[in-house]
């Protein structure tokens, strides 16, 4: 009785294990071929057709891409945030043999920082020469 509860043991400790490293895990393309260079596009400079589609789309998380006849913009949106003074950093932007990878993080403001207490709807637009990859989105 006793092995056969200990048998029973180790083969849930081996399925967990199993299921926690494989479901756990934070999926990233390793074979980094390089970096990419990208423009951080400033709001007045956002192409109107990228605009249109931004705007119904601000209120809640997202990510997509747009492109015209010369560079790819690439878009993460962090959705609703109750007051102003977020930033957004890029933590890594760089291409694969089969895609870009791109690692945003926002981050809110500090006890430092005055906040006018209106909503704000945090994003970026990235700006890059025209390739045809699919983007990977991190977190």
């Amino acid at each position: 009785m006793k092995k056969r509860f200990l048998s029973v043991l180790l083969l849930l400790t081996l399925l967990c294990d199993i299921f926690c490293l494989g479901g756990c895990a934070k999926e990233k393309p390793v074979e980094k071929e390089k970096s990419v260079d990208y423009t951080v596009v400033p709001e007045e400079d956002i192409p109107e057709d990228l605009r249109e589609i931004i705007e119904p789309r601000k209120e809640v998380p997202f990510q997509l891409t747009f492109s015209d006849q010369s560079y790819l913009y690439i878009v993460k949106g962090y959705g609703e945030q109750a007051t102003g003074g977020y930033n957004i950093v890029v933590n890594d932007f760089y291409q694969t043999k089969d895609s870009l990878y791109l690692d945003t993080e926002l981050f809110g403001p500090s006890a430092d920082d005055t906040v006018d207490g209106r909503i704000s709807y945090p994003y970026i637009v990235l700006k890059i020469e025209l390739i045809d990859l699919p983007v990977t989105f991190a977190h």
